[in-house]
C-alpha cells in the first residue's frame, strides 16, 4: 500500500505538470512573466485626458437691435460635445444665453456661457465641461453688439472628431416670443398625478415605491424643461410655482418619495428665477420696485411658515437674494434717467426717511439706505454740472438751505450735505469747507 500511494502521487504530479500553460518569453511584458488577462468589459467613458477635437464656425455682423437675435450654428453631422468656448473677432458683445440642442431636439443651457460679455482681444469664454454623450444637431446663441460692429467664433470640441458648424437661420425677436407657461403646466400633471399615488400608498410599500419611481422620471423631465426655457415664464406663473412647491414641501408626508421631489422641483424654480433677473433678458426685465413688491410677497409667505418648515432656509435665502438685487438695479435706473440736482435729490430724501422710519431688522430697511446712496450721488453729479450755470444769489441762496439741511440734527444725512456744500464752496471759494 505503502509503495501505490507514492505511485499515485508521482502520476498526479505529472499530470498537472503537463496541463500547466508554458511561459512564452516572446509574449508581450517581460520575459518569464505570463501575459496579463483582458479586463472586464465596463461601460464607455471619456478619461479626462482623451483628445479632443475643435471646429469652428462665425458669427457675423451680430445685431445691435436691443435684445439680439438668435444664431444658430448647425453640425454637419451629430456629434457628442465636451464643451463650447465664445470668443469675440472684432468689436464687443453681449451673450443672453448659448444652448446646445440635441438630435431629439431637446435644449441644454451652457451656464457658464449664460450672460457674458465678449470683448475683442480677451482670452476664450469656455462653458462648463459636457458629460452627456447626447449628439448635438445645432448650438443656438443669442447675442446682441455693443455699441459697434461685432462678430464672434464659436468652437465646439468633440472626442469623435472636428465638428463643422455653419450658420443656419436666425430667430429674431426669440426672446420676447417665447412663454414656456403652458408647457411647463402640461408636464407638472404627470408630476401631481404621481405624488398623489405615492402620498396615498403606505410608507414604504412596493406601490409607493413604484409610484416614487414614476415621479422621479416626471420631475426630471419637469426640470430639464425649466432649466432650459424657464426664463421665458411670465412672472405671475413661476411665482405661483415657487408658492406651490414650498407648500407642498412643507406639507408632504416626512421621508416619503414626494418629498425629495418637491424640493427639487423648488430648487430648479429658486434658480430660474435668479438666472432671469441676474442676466436681464429682454423682454423679461425686472425693476427695482417688481424687485421690491416681489421680495416683500415672499417675505410674507415666509413670516407664515413654522420656523421648522422644510422650505423656510432655501425660500429665506432666495427671497434676500431677489431683495438685494433691487438696489443695483435702483443704481441703473436712475443713473439712466437724465434727473437733475432737486429731482434726484427729492428721490434720495424720500429713500432716506424710509430707511431712518424703519426698525432695526426690517425687511426693506437696508434696501432702502443703499438706494437712497445711490440717489444722493446722482445728484451731486448733477450739481456739479448745474453750479456752472447758478449766478452768485442762486449759490448763495443754495447754501443756506443745505447748512440748514447740514445743521438739521439727523433729518437730512450730514454726509451727504457736506458734500454738496464743498461742491459750492469750490465753485465760489475754490476751496473746501468740509475735510
Amino acid at each position: 500500500m505503502h509503495y501505490g500511494k507514492i505511485l499515485l502521487l508521482v502520476l498526479a504530479s505529472a499530470h498537472m505538470a503537463s496541463a500547466a500553460p508554458t511561459i512564452d518569453n516572446n509574449a508581450n511584458g517581460k520575459p518569464g512573466q505570463l501575459p496579463k488577462p483582458p479586463a472586464p468589459p465596463t461601460q464607455p467613458t471619456q478619461p479626462p485626458t482623451e483628445a479632443t477635437y475643435p471646429g469652428t464656425g462665425r458669427i457675423e455682423s451680430i445685431t445691435r437691435q436691443t435684445g439680439g437675435e438668435v444664431y444658430r450654428l448647425e453640425l454637419a453631422k451629430a456629434l457628442p460635445l465636451v464643451r463650447v468656448e465664445l470668443s469675440s473677432k472684432l468689436g464687443r458683445s453681449k451673450v443672453y444665453s448659448a444652448t446646445l440642442v440635441t438630435s431629439s431636439n431637446d435644449r441644454i443651457p451652457m451656464r457658464q456661457l449664460t450672460g457674458i460679455n465678449l470683448n475683442d482681444g480677451n482670452q476664450p469664454v469656455s462653458s462648463e465641461i459636457i458629460t452627456s454623450q447626447t449628439s448635438i444637431v445645432a448650438i443656438e446663441v443669442l447675442a446682441e453688439a455693443m455699441g459697434g460692429e461685432s462678430a464672434m467664433d464659436v468652437t465646439a470640441y468633440s472626442t469623435k472628431e472636428a465638428p463643422r458648424l455653419a450658420i443656419g437661420n436666425r430667430v429674431p425677436e426669440y426672446s420676447c416670443k417665447r412663454n414656456m407657461d403652458a408647457l411647463l403646466k402640461d408636464k407638472l400633471e404627470p408630476v401631481q398625478l404621481w405624488v398623489s399615488r405615492a402620498e396615498g400608498a403606505a410608507a414604504g410599500s412596493v406601490q409607493e415605491k413604484f409610484a416614487g419611481n414614476q415621479l422621479k422620471e416626471q420631475v426630471r423631465d419637469f426640470v430639464a424643461t425649466m432649466r432650459t426655457g424657464g426664463s421665458y415664464t411670465t412672472l405671475n406663473y413661476l411665482v405661483t410655482l415657487i408658492n406651490f412647491f414650498a407648500d407642498q414641501y412643507n406639507s408632504v408626508r416626512v421621508g416619503g418619495v414626494a418629498e425629495p421631489a418637491y424640493r427639487d422641483l423648488l430648487n430648479a424654480s429658486h434658480e430660474t428665477l435668479m438666472i432671469a433677473i441676474q442676466n436681464e433678458l429682454p423682454c423679461r426685465k425686472f425693476p427695482s420696485q417688481t424687485l421690491l413688491s416681489l421680495s416683500t410677497e415672499f417675505h410674507k409667505k415666509l413670516q407664515s411658515m413654522p420656523s421648522d418648515a422644510r422650505a423656510r432656509a432655501g425660500f429665506e435665502k432666495m427671497t434676500n437674494k431677489v431683495r438685494d438685487y433691487a438696489p443695483e438695479q435702483y443704481r441703473k435706473e436712475i443713473a439712466a434717467a437724465n434727473l437733475s440736482f432737486r429731482e434726484a435729490e427729492a428721490e434720495g430724501l424720500k429713500l432716506y426717511r424710509a430707511y431712518v422710519a424703519a426698525k432695526d431688522g426690517e425687511f426693506l430697511k437696508e434696501a432702502n439706505k443703499n438706494m437712497s446712496a445711490h440717489a444722493f450721488l446722482v445728484a451731486e453729479n448733477a450739481l456739479k454740472v448745474e453750479v456752472k450755470m447758478m449766478d452768485v444769489e442762486q449759490r448763495y441762496q443754495l447754501i443756506v438751505e443745505l447748512q440748514a439741511k447740514y445743521n438739521s440734527n439727523g433729518e437730512y444725512p450730514q454726509a451727504v450735505a457736506a458734500r454738496y456744500l464743498n461742491i459750492l464752496a469750490e465753485q465760489t471759494y475754490g476751496y473746501k469747507f468740509f475735510r
